[in-house]
């Protein structure tokens, strides 16, 4: 579909930035385009809006094909209108950034190994990286489209919005029974460096517990080393999942 576009129409196109976390590691999902233009380039996943569509139902309704499932998190991040950026046309893109747990990725990835590819993001105060399964280091040449800005931008959000909003938790595996220390391994992976654990959790339970969005259940984790570590458990699930505003 969409293999010419016409000259005089304007096209508009939403591209989901996917992102889990696993192993303190915070990954990409991407896939290699098997078409032109740019056939054989990494790109985010995407499709053309329908005419009887909105912007968000066409990402819901992609992320429905991909996961099976719309409960999770995702907003609007940006809207790029580069008059090149599509060499078939004038196509604008709504990009959405979407947070999936662990457990809903790698299912997805054991079922279409060749389609998908989670790919390392490496970050830093000034830093992005991204490898593939390789280890080796994408470039921007390496991406379809403007797809690499797009990730830029993605990255940058979230890094910036896991101070004031609680969307690290929406990477939870369990949001029913976690440790303020899975929590703490999220932050870091996003941000690219090690937080002191005793200000972590103080920050936390200061800003999340004594709103009720956050308490301790009557459960706990079993270490290799030191004491048990108490559950807490995640009330609020709107915080977490489809986010309609562009913030």
């Amino acid at each position: 579909m969409h293999d010419t576009l016409g000259k005089e129409q304007i096209y508009v196109a939403v591209d989901l930035l996917i992102l889990t976390e696993h192993a303190a590691r915070l990954k990409l999902l991407l896939s290699r385009r098997p078409q032109e233009p740019f056939s054989g380039r990494w790109a985010l996943p995407g499709r053309f809006v329908g005419m009887d569509e909105s912007a968000e139902t066409s990402a819901q309704l992609l992320l429905m094909e991909m996961l099976g499932t719309q409960k999770l998190y995702m907003e609007q991040l940006y809207t790029f209108t580069d008059i090149h950026r599509d060499p078939r046309g004038r196509v604008i893109s709504i990009a959405y950034l979407v947070v999936v747990p662990w457990k809903e990725m790698d299912p997805l990835i054991r079922e279409h190994a060749e389609g998908y590819q989670l790919c390392d993001v490496e970050t830093g105060r000034e830093l992005l990286r991204i490898t593939d399964l390789d280890g080796r280091e994408m470039q921007e040449a390496d991406f379809a489209f403007d797809h690499e800005r797009i990730v830029r931008t993605g990255i940058q959000r979230i890094q910036g919005k896991l101070n004031y909003t609680p969307i690290g938790f929406a990477f939870l595996n369990d949001p029913e029974g976690f440790s303020l220390s899975e929590v703490q391994e999220i932050h870091e992976a996003i941000l690219g460096y090690a937080l002191d654990p005793s200000n972590f959790r103080r920050q936390m339970l200061k800003q999340y517990e004594e709103s009720g969005t956050l308490s301790q259940t009557e459960k706990t984790e079993i270490r290799r080393r030191g004491r048990p570590a108490a559950l807490y458990q995640w009330k609020d699930r709107r915080q977490t999942q489809w986010q309609t505003e562009n913030s």
